[in-house]
């Protein structure tokens, strides 16, 4: 045999041989890939601010919560009840946390208001503050974040008020340099999300005024009278905040509306007593209020007031 014949033979056998393995292979039922071998990858909820956005609520005895432990990673639920992890779970979203609790205009873009979370935003994002951890985070997940949620400004405010009344001089200087600051994060935060994510929606949150609880009480006309003042503090805090908010293209959640602020009929009756419905409201959605049963008294929300402030958001989102 030539050396020409035996290349043909060769030849032959490979073309055989490809044809009886294309006939096997198209008899085979292809591979089957079972839905439940590819996990989904859900759109991100990047929630930024302070501890209402970390979904904090005080120990009464009766309520067990985790602690905050912010240093060990990222918390996918928050707080159980917080409205950040409502808004999370309704939207179908994975839930970032990067709101610490504390946080103010000022300590957002500097130091941590917490040391747990200056160390978190180290590790994890490299970054030394909360709006940096912010930018790392959405410059890392381009693509991946579908909303961003915002409270921030609170504890600027709170420091002007308290149980006594509200230091308008204080709120007077307060005010310009803590809408400064916001201006900045809120043009720092959008242009992020835009680079990053051009289509996710950033929405911001105005405030509830827990003081009007001091009308609960024991603490008759007078606590009314505070809480009248410090709503006034707040409503001129709250159109500020808006109108940056706007001004910087972010969606606003009413949460002062949700919180019945302006409000005061129909009479509501609480634990005993019959309260004007924006009182009442702050009782049943804030720890503001104590009660015979020893429940402590704070500004933030409980578990319903955290829903409360989720519906807000959601009107916002809309469909």
């Amino acid at each position: 045999m030539t050396g020409g014949d035996r290349d043909s033979t060769r030849l032959v056998r490979r073309l055989v041989c490809a044809a009886i393995a294309t006939s096997i292979l198209g008899v085979l039922p292809a591979p089957v890939v079972s839905a439940a071998t590819i996990a989904p990858v859900r759109p991100i909820l990047l929630a930024l601010g302070d501890s209402l956005a970390a979904g904090y609520q005080p120990a009464d005895g009766t309520t067990v919560l985790p602690p905050t432990d912010l240093a060990t990673g990222f918390r996918d639920q928050g707080y159980p009840g917080g409205y950040a992890s409502d808004v999370a779970v309704a939207r179908r979203l994975r839930l970032i946390d990067l709101g610490c609790p504390g946080e103010t205009t000022a300590s957002m873009t500097g130091t941590p208001a917490q040391r747990a979370c200056g160390t978190l935003y180290r590790r994890k994002l490299g970054a030394t503050s909360q709006l940096a951890a912010a930018e790392r985070f959405l410059s890392r997940k381009a693509g991946h974040v579908a909303l961003v949620t915002l409270d921030i400004g609170a504890n600027d405010l709170d420091r002007c008020i308290s149980a006594r009344g509200a230091d308008l001089g204080c709120l007077e200087s307060s005010d310009v340099s803590t809408v400064n600051r916001l201006v900045k994060i809120v043009r720092a935060l959008v242009t992020a999300v835009r680079r990053a994510d051009p289509a996710a929606v950033v929405v911001a949150m105005n405030y509830y005024d827990p003081f009007l609880g001091l009308g609960y009480a024991p603490g008759g006309a007078k606590g009314a009278s505070l809480g009248a003042e410090t709503l006034a503090a707040t409503d001129i805090f709250n159109a500020q905040l808006e109108a940056t908010f706007h001004n910087g293209g972010v969606k606003v959640a009413d949460v002062a509306r949700a919180f019945d602020a302006h409000s005061t009929t129909p009479k509501i009756r609480f634990d005993g007593a019959l309260l004007a419905r924006n009182v009442a409201s702050v009782c049943s959605l804030t720890w503001m209020c104590p009660s015979p049963k020893g429940k402590s008294q704070d500004i933030h929300p409980n578990t319903a007031g955290y829903a409360a402030i989720a519906r807000a958001f959601e009107r916002a989102l809309g469909p």
